[in-house]
């Protein structure tokens, strides 16, 4: 079981199906098993998906893990290639749960802070770097490419001071991944392609697990791999933006453009690994198992968390599973409560007077990394949520007017916590009406 509190939460028939459900999703992203499933070697050709890579043709083959899940999934490829890999290096937000299993050499899992870069993040992309630079023409660089990325990642000093308070004020103020990222490729020499230039002329597979809105996989950790198709202007304008109508930041900052050399990206390879339609996908399978008729709702929803699972649950009908994957924005303000847009999801949708939550229905919103923004994956909510609240004489909206939903769901028993061992691929939502 990957949700460790399953048998805490399944207090009802109809959660337990909700919750096995959840499960199939995150079993679908299990990083270990999605690696093996999709990368072997076959007489000394590499197949990843549809994509062959011949291994003769290289003097030399490299690992590089960028973001979160990374370590893992650069240990299950390490073990795969044995003696055929000369170095592995992985930055992720932890070490991989290596065992006898993973007898690996030449590997470093190196551990980065995340939301916010810290010296401890510029002294492991140096080591990255300094790695990529010494890849000539003959060799070959394999990298996993995930969420969470874009902090891990960080070149200088400079672009950490600057990225900081960037992400820190815009998150507070709205700005959206696609945003966010648009300015920190260019306050950065390694993001928004960077990283392929200094790795030029080798060969790159990059194999991206994709977190953002469509699939966007230049935008995945500010896309160190791809060629960025943003300029200085576009990430000036969000600047702007922000700045006329937040008056959020008081100084300006010293933009780059990033590579637009095409030669650089000649001999790169940019493949789409893994995404939120194979959890979405495993779920409507289950939920059709399970008696349910899915309706797959969005691969891409986006809006204000509180108020993000309302559509699903007015387009649920009775024996429907209402399924959507996207990822939302919580306007913060001052001095926020301890919780995560899943939380925020699940509190606002018991909470609005416009959907009122029947008997026989349930509302699940989850972290496909298993961390909404705390150590919790996300929460539960139906009718034995509401009551244990009433009982407990909670406040639900003063709960989701300071943001601290952790401590609403804490007390009324119903967060979920799931092992941190799937890929982050967007947040994850679940509607289910029985019959």
């Amino acid at each position: 079981m990957i949700i460790t509190n399953f048998k805490n939460l399944a207090k009802s028939p109809l959660r337990k199906k909700a919750l096995q459900i959840v499960e199939a999703g995150y079993e679908a992203i299990n990083i270990e098993e999605a690696v093996k499933n999709k990368i072997e070697i076959n007489k000394n050709k590499l197949l990843i998906s549809n994509f062959t890579i011949d291994l003769n043709k290289y003097r030399k083959i490299f690992i590089i893990g960028i973001g979160k899940g990374s370590a893992l999934a650069s240990a299950t490829l390490a073990k795969i290639l044995g003696k055929k890999l000369d170095r592995c290096i992985a930055l992720d937000i932890s070490k991989p749960p290596l065992n006898s299993k993973f007898l690996i050499l030449n590997s470093e899992f190196l551990v980065g802070t995340h939301p916010f870069p810290s010296i401890q993040n510029i002294k492991a992309t140096k080591k990255i770097i300094e790695m990529v630079e010494k890849a000539g023409k003959d060799d070959l660089i394999i990298s996993f490419i995930c969420g969470g990325g874009s902090a891990l990642l960080c070149g200088s000093e400079k672009e950490l001071k600057a990225s900081r308070e960037i992400f820190s004020k815009l998150t507070n103020a709205g700005a959206n991944i696609i945003e966010l990222n648009t300015i920190r490729k260019h306050l950065s020499e390694v993001k928004g392609g960077g990283l392929t230039k200094i790795a030029y002329p080798a060969t790159m597979i990059s194999l991206v697990v994709s977190d953002v809105f469509k699939n966007d996989l230049s935008m995945v950790a500010s896309g160190p791999t791809i060629y960025d198709k943003t300029t200085k202007k576009d990430a000036e304008k969000i600047l702007s933006k922000f700045n006329t109508k937040y008056k959020i930041l008081n100084i300006k900052y010293q933009l780059n453009e990033t590579p637009k050399d095409k030669k650089y990206f000649k001999k790169v390879k940019n493949i789409l690994f893994i995404s939120n339609c194979e959890p979405i996908t495993a779920m409507a399978k289950k939920a059709k198992k399970l008696g349910f008729s899915p309706k797959i709702y969005s691969y891409n929803l986006k809006g204000e968390a509180r108020n993000i699972l309302l559509p699903l649950i007015e387009a649920g009908k009775s024996g429907a599973a209402v399924i959507s994957g996207g990822e939302t924005t919580i306007v913060l303000g001052e001095n926020p409560g301890k919780g995560g847009r899943n939380m925020e999801a699940v509190l606002g949708s018991i909470t609005n007077p416009r959907c009122p939550i029947p008997n026989n229905l349930i509302t699940i919103s989850f972290a496909s990394d298993g961390k909404d923004n705390t150590e919790a994956a996300g929460a539960i909510g139906d009718i034995l949520t509401i009551n244990k609240a009433e009982k407990l004489k909670l406040d639900f909206e003063k709960y989701l007017k300071i943001h601290n939903t952790f401590n609403f769901f804490k007390k009324t028993g119903d967060l979920i916590f799931a092992d941190k061992k799937t890929f982050n691929v967007s947040d994850l939502m679940l509607v289910l009406k029985e019959k």
